[in-house]
């Protein structure tokens, strides 16, 4: 007898426990879910805004006789991204700077730094927590010097721009990271309204490059 009341509670048991296994395996794939969901939310987003802050410093010549460095110092940029993603791996955009530049030449001279242009972004791990990419860009650029109520302009082209850094999702939408960019160009013509303004008056030929070496760090948001 005391056999067959202990084969009768085992078998009870089997039967309360069974739904409690059930319930738990038929949450477990939703939990799973959910989490792969939160891990891939980023790289389902087809456009890119994105924000970057740095420092960055002058290389190379204005022209044949004055380098760079002897009129600024360096600058620090805030650089504005948006894109769109033309596949998991590939981003095609625009970008435009604005850079704050510390300027040798003057005392109490404003100058400032804009660049514009088009780059594509390669994304090694797009749908990774940390996404190591790659970028080419091509654009024009703006170096000018006020005083008072003088100016004097730096323009050109910016013929290769690369960029590298890591992009470590933060949150479900977000992600942060540090970037590296070298930039090379030629200011190719000039223009003031007062010699007075000019940090370059004795001009060589316009066939010399210059470069910007840029450290900094990015943010940027899937929409």
């Amino acid at each position: 007898m005391g056999l067959v009341a202990f084969s009768v509670s085992v078998s009870a048991f089997a039967r309360d426990a069974a739904p409690a296994q059930g319930a738990t395996a038929e949450m477990t794939p939703g939990a799973t879910s959910a989490g792969s969901a939160d891990s891939v939310g980023f790289a389902d987003k087809k456009y890119r805004l994105g924000l970057r802050l740095g420092y960055a410093l002058p290389l190379g010549y204005v022209d044949s006789r004055n380098k760079l460095s002897t009129a600024v110092s360096g600058q620090v940029p805030i650089w504005i991204d948006a894109g769109y993603m033309l596949s998991p791996n590939i981003l095609v955009g625009l970008y435009g700077q604005y850079g704050f530049v510390q300027s040798r030449y003057c005392y109490g001279c404003s100058t400032h730094d804009i660049r514009l242009g088009v780059q594509g972004q390669y994304h090694l791990m797009p749908a990774a927590s940390a996404d190591p990419w790659l970028a080419l860009g091509v654009g024009y650029e703006v170096l000018s010097t006020a005083y008072s109520v003088y100016t004097a302009d730096l323009n050109g082209f910016e013929f290769l721009n690369l960029q590298a850094g890591a992009d470590f999702k933060v949150a479900n939408l977000l992600a942060m990271g540090p970037f590296v960019s070298f930039s090379l160009g030629k200011y190719s013509s000039q223009s003031t309204n007062d010699p007075r303004s000019d940090p370059f008056p004795d001009r060589g030929s316009t066939t010399s490059m210059h470069e910007w070496l840029a450290l900094g760090v990015k943010g940027t948001f899937a929409l």
